[in-house]
């Protein structure tokens, strides 16, 4: 054979085998291959991007699917590997894997029936298979269910004797019926099984901490963790452990160890970003989030925490952003619906907002923190009825969630159903004996039907309980003001005062019951007591304007400021009250300077950044500044009107109307006689078409003998209406 006659068939086969090499088939092939021989490392994160790799070269690889679902799952990000798993299960439907991680993963939202469905097809098929036996019994949820399991499992004893996860879930079941003695025996038969098992050391330590037994916990917490990989869901266990002790220092070393060690545990980034965004450090949260960014960008639980970022700096533009790629990862994912609802709430969008929880709700009906927040959005809009309905099939899932009883007591209350919102009470009480919710919600249920005898006593009750809750003394004192017993209310909030030394609120109270009485020389005493114990407060420095303006001694207010400015240059509270003197006079220029010293002195100065924000707005200045410094005082003062008044005028001046509409209505509801108030809300309600209740708050306006700055357009507003 000649040279050349060689040379071609062996260039043919090796384009033939350079071909093959190049085709979608074997570059998938090559994926795979990749992508389980990192698995079986338990390189997870490598295996990701492998299979990822493979599936867009084959949307339909059940191999493919399957593992990228499970390296998910082990990677802790259960929500992608949800996905992933449904799609596995419709490739490879006998599949025995695939059902058990999804049971798992249902069992993790809140989901037990969805479990125990996908644990029945697989024990169907086999009686005996001890996973899905494990994942039916982590579905039981009633007395009946818990205890049908641990027959079954009993049934099966001689089969499963020898197994460390079969008495492992025997103690969960027999922990989950308060047996502790058969729990602690199950959990020694295991540890007798498998004494290296971190799994068993984990659940001994879940025991012992439940138990209140914490230094036993930590010993087999750490224990636990020696017998784990760096960066594994076990280490983890043992920094949450550290942190629901409140050793948050500990936790945070240890979570810095695993990133040291393991910096591809994306979980262990993610809780140091957690637990800087609980303690406030924003900015370190955003920080820690880098690594997982840069290891994954689509990592969904990131971009949700992200969000709640942005969200915790006012930007929710950028937080709306961020729940959004969530949703088109993962649109069931309840708690992305849930944030991107705070959002929209924060910027105005109340109908947005409302759906969003709506959403959250139908898809995790034991979602608390969004049932509740769409109570407080249905009551806060006079939406009473669906704010009830929700709330009492809550209750009925979750009869000692306390939180809900005063949310549900107060919409029977508005609804005139005092009878009911009394029953509502009589069961927090019940629950809860030691919350003074209970009593001051019985005693309000008791004033609504006439009954002040009984209305007076609960409202004792509830401040035996807690000296500082200060509703049930307001209640009180406006019992004893309706009778026209002003003095007896100042006995009594001055002996609760005493109780709380350091409560600038009580004193505040005071001081209004003063002014009530005719005493404006101790009112002002009273009022410049609760400034000094606490400046926050708003209300003590218009109480003062006004007896200042009333009295007209604006000199010798300011000279006793400047002389208290001169004492202590580096307090904010002086500036603040000459900025109310100085804009009493009329005198807008020193008013503002007097109130930006005061505000650069404390940025978060409610009172000065109210009135700042105000000043801006209405005589010329930064707009945008304003809405800082109002969004700032709100946050401070959350539950003060006059703030709620000046931020929605803000956003109504801006266009915001729904979000400006809740503000205000806020703030009408606490000042039913401030004229100025009133036509804010009539120009509210008149640009989001509420005609009626436009006339209603726009005649109250006009009405009143106060002068205001708008009272000629509240007259051509109602006037356009009529």
């Amino acid at each position: 054979m000649s040279l050349r006659k060689l040379i071609v068939p062996l260039t043919v086969a090796l384009a033939l085998t350079t071909g093959c090499s190049r085709s979608p088939e074997a570059k998938k092939a090559r994926y795979l291959e990749r992508g389980d021989r990192y698995f079986q490392r338990q390189q997870y994160r490598e295996a990701v991007i492998e299979y990822r790799n493979a599936l867009r070269i084959d949307g339909n690889s059940a191999q493919a699917v399957r593992q990228l679902a499970l390296a998910h799952y082990q990677l802790g990000e259960v929500g992608q590997s949800f996905r992933f798993l449904l799609k596995a299960q419709e490739l490879e439907p006998d599949n025995t894997e695939v059902p058990l991680k999804l049971a798992t993963v249902y069992l993790l939202a809140g989901k037990p029936e969805d479990a125990r469905q996908q644990a029945d097809r697989i024990l169907q098929k086999d009686p005996k298979n001890l996973e899905a036996l494990i994942v039916s019994a982590g579905a039981a949820t009633t007395p009946a269910e818990i205890d049908a399991a641990i027959r079954r499992l009993e049934a099966l004893r001689p089969d499963f004797k020898k197994e460390a996860r079969f008495h492992l879930t025997l103690a969960h079941l027999y922990g989950r019926k308060a047996d502790r003695a058969a729990t602690e025996r199950e959990l020694q038969s295991a540890l007798a099984l498998e004494p290296n098992s971190a799994e068993v050391h984990l659940t001994l330590g879940g025991f012992y901490s439940q138990n209140g037994a914490l230094a036993d916990a930590e010993r087999e917490f750490k224990t636990a963790a020696s017998l784990s990989p760096p960066g594994s869901a076990i280490q983890l266990r043992l920094a949450d452990f550290y942190l629901s002790a409140g050793r948050a220092d500990e936790a945070k070393r240890l979570l810095g160890e695993i990133t040291a060690k393991a910096p591809e545990s994306l979980p262990a980034w993610r809780r140091l970003a957690e637990i800087a965004f609980a303690e406030g450090r924003v900015d370190d949260a955003k920080n820690a989030l880098d690594p997982v960014f840069k290891k994954n960008p689509g990592d969904v639980d990131a971009h949700l925490l992200l969000g709640r970022v942005h969200l915790a700096r006012r930007d929710t533009t950028a937080a709306m952003q961020e729940f959004r790629t969530v949703l088109r990862a993962e649109p069931r994912f309840a708690p992305a619906h849930y944030q991107l609802a705070l959002a929209l709430l924060q910027a105005g969008d109340v109908q947005q907002g409302k759906a969003e929880l709506k959403e959250a709700v139908n898809i995790a009906p034991n979602f608390v923190e969004a049932t509740l927040a769409l109570a407080r959005v249905n009551v806060q809009s006079g939406a009473y009825q669906p704010a009830i309905d929700d709330l009492e099939q809550l209750l009925k899932r979750q009869p000692r969630l306390v939180g809900a009883y005063p949310l549900l007591g107060a919409s029977y209350l508005a609804q005139k159903k005092p009878a009911q919102a009394a029953e509502v009470a009589r069961k927090l009480i019940a629950i809860a004996p030691q919350d003074a919710r209970g009593p001051d919600l019985l005693g309000l249920s008791f004033a609504a039907q006439g009954k002040r005898s009984e209305a007076r006593q609960q409202f004792e009750n509830a401040l035996a309980l807690v000296p500082g809750y200060l509703d049930p003394l307001n209640h009180l004192v406006a019992l004893a003001v309706a009778e026209q017993q002003v003095d007896t209310a100042i006995q009594r909030v001055t002996k609760q005062a005493a109780l709380v030394p350091k409560s600038g609120a009580h004193r505040a109270l005071l001081g209004e019951l003063y002014l009530a009485r005719g005493d404006a020389k101790a009112a002002e005493e009273a009022f410049l007591q609760a400034i000094d114990l606490d400046p926050r407060l708003f209300g003590p420095y218009i109480a003062l304007g006004n007896l200042y303006l009333q009295a007209r001694q604006y000199d010798q207010a300011l000279a006793k400021f400047n002389d208290l400015i001169k004492g202590n240059p580096k307090n904010p509270t002086p500036f603040m009250l000459s900025g109310i003197v100085h804009e009493l006079k009329g005198d807008i220029p020193k008013a503002r300077d007097a109130y930006e010293k005061a505000v650069a002195l404390n940025p978060r100065f409610a009172a000065a950044a109210n009135n700042l924000a105000w000043i801006y707005s209405e005589y010329g200045g930064d707009k945008d500044k304003a809405l800082q410094l109002a969004q700032i005082a709100k946050e401070e003062a959350p539950d003060d009107p006059r703030i709620s008044d000046t931020l929605g005028w803000l956003l109504y001046k801006r266009g915001v109307y729904q979000r400006a509409l809740t503000l205000l209505k806020e703030s009408a509801e606490k000042l039913p006689d401030n004229a100025q108030v009133q036509y804010h809300l009539g120009m509210a309600y008149r640009q989001v078409g509420e005609k009626d209740s436009a006339r209603k708050a726009l005649q109250l306006a006009i009405s009143s003998p106060e002068a205001f700055a708008g009272k000629d357009e509240a007259r051509s507003a109602l006037a356009d209406l009529k």
